[in-house]
């Protein structure tokens, strides 16, 4: 057998194979589980990152605005966590939490934008 008649022939058995053990779409949706709504879950709502304050830390302020001086929103105790951004902000120098940065990132809290300072908190991947 000749080599490029040696490949086609692998290629038609690897399609061939390849055909047997993927399921037809109407197979397919038929064993997918549902979602419990019955339609497909947005996953561009649930937030790619989350911060909780660091150990230690009594609790963090969130405040409206990247500087230390803003109106506070809230504050984030131990043992909760808030929607954030996946990445930092600058903006106004602080000092707090053993440190000083001009580093923040940006929360949801109580159903606002606001800021936390980075040095206070730990910041994860969901």
């Amino acid at each position: 057998m000749k080599k490029n008649s040696l490949v086609a022939s692998l290629g038609a058995l690897i399609v061939f194979v390849m055909m047997a053990l993927v399921p037809s779409s109407a197979s397919a949706a038929s064993s997918a589980a549902p979602t419990p709504t019955g339609q497909s879950v947005d996953r561009s709502a649930v937030p790619a990152c989350y911060v909780t304050p660091k150990a230690g830390v009594s609790g963090v302020n969130v405040r409206l605005r990247t500087n230390a001086g803003s109106t506070r929103l809230g504050i984030i105790q131990p043992g909760q966590r808030a929607a954030a951004s996946c990445e930092a902000t600058s903006g106004s120098s602080y000092t707090a939490c053993g440190g000083t940065s001009s580093w923040w990132i940006q929360v949801q809290w109580d159903g606002r934008t606001g800021y936390v300072a980075q040095l206070c908190v730990d910041w994860y991947e969901a």
